[in-house]
């Protein structure tokens, strides 16, 4: 989870139907996401990007987004409760062949829908998929996750970059670390992308959230198509491609996931609109 990250226009409805005040799930927008919205978001943008794989550890997870034991259940009914967790859907995502790899250490009830089991003793890992089976089956086994992961998972809607939300406000530019760029009078907080290594990764992104300006108005091009283009041009010319053929040393290449994680936590107003 993310708590207080930006969203724009991101369908969470497979995991959160309904929120306080009527505000919409198939379309959500929040300067300041809860824990459980925030986590939410961050998987239905790695989807929207064509992720194949989840890296998810339970330390940095919402619990109330993760599981939902029979006891909770039975005091507080499904249709007074908005969060579908997380345990509900992992099976209905490897139907749509996306791989989950879920750290866990006080949950058991991932049990009855692991595919495969490790165990990890003094750094040292030991298949037991058989005995988490013969756990899981002696004792009771969530009903509901069972019942949930025969169900769709939902939809993944497309969302499509506004390029005038882009321009930074007074012109400047300036990438402060690794995990903060100055863009405009806006602090982009890139500290939940862990997969940036390194500040040379943050100048590169910082261009390539500049190139998103020069999209006309009312394109249809979606993120996924436009970080493809992008990643296609620096396969082929290099990081050369964000500099207008300069050589610049201070650049390194960061994955499309962290360009993609940088462009979706900027927070300027319309920078997002869903392709319907």
């Amino acid at each position: 989870s993310e708590d207080g990250r930006n969203v724009s226009e991101v369908n969470i409805s497979p995991f959160i139907s309904d929120l306080p005040f009527g505000k919409k799930t198939d379309c959500f927008a929040s300067p300041d996401a809860s824990g459980s919205t925030s986590q939410a978001t961050n998987i239905m943008e790695a989807l929207e990007m064509g992720a194949k794989t989840l890296l998810i550890d339970e330390d940095t997870c919402a619990t109330n987004f993760m599981i939902r034991d029979d006891k909770m259940m039975e005091l507080v009914h499904k249709d007074k409760e908005p969060i579908t967790p997380f345990l509900y859907k992992v099976k209905t995502l490897s139907k749509q062949g996306i791989s989950v790899i879920l750290v866990v250490g006080s949950c058991g009830d991932f049990f009855d829908v692991a595919d495969t089991t490790i165990l990890m003793d003094s750094y040292s890992c030991y298949d037991v998929t058989t005995r988490a089976k013969q756990i899981a089956s002696s004792r009771a086994t969530n009903n509901g996750a069972l019942a949930a992961s025969r169900a769709s998972f939902g939809n993944v809607t497309p969302r499509c970059p506004v390029g005038t939300a882009f321009n930074p406000n007074n012109g400047k530019i300036t990438v402060r670390t690794k995990a903060l760029i100055s863009y405009g009078d806006v602090e982009l907080d890139l500290s939940g992308l862990e997969q940036i290594v390194s500040k040379e990764q943050t100048n590169s992104i910082a261009l390539a959230l500049q190139r998103l300006t020069a999209l006309e108005s009312g394109s249809k091009m979606t993120i996924f198509q436009v970080l493809t283009q992008l990643n296609a041009l620096l396969d082929h010319e290099g990081l050369e491609a964000l500099t207008n053929g300069q050589f610049d040393g201070s650049l390194a290449r960061p994955r499309t996931f962290e360009i993609a994680g940088a462009i979706n936590r900027l927070r300027v107003n319309g920078s997002f609109v869903q392709l319907k």
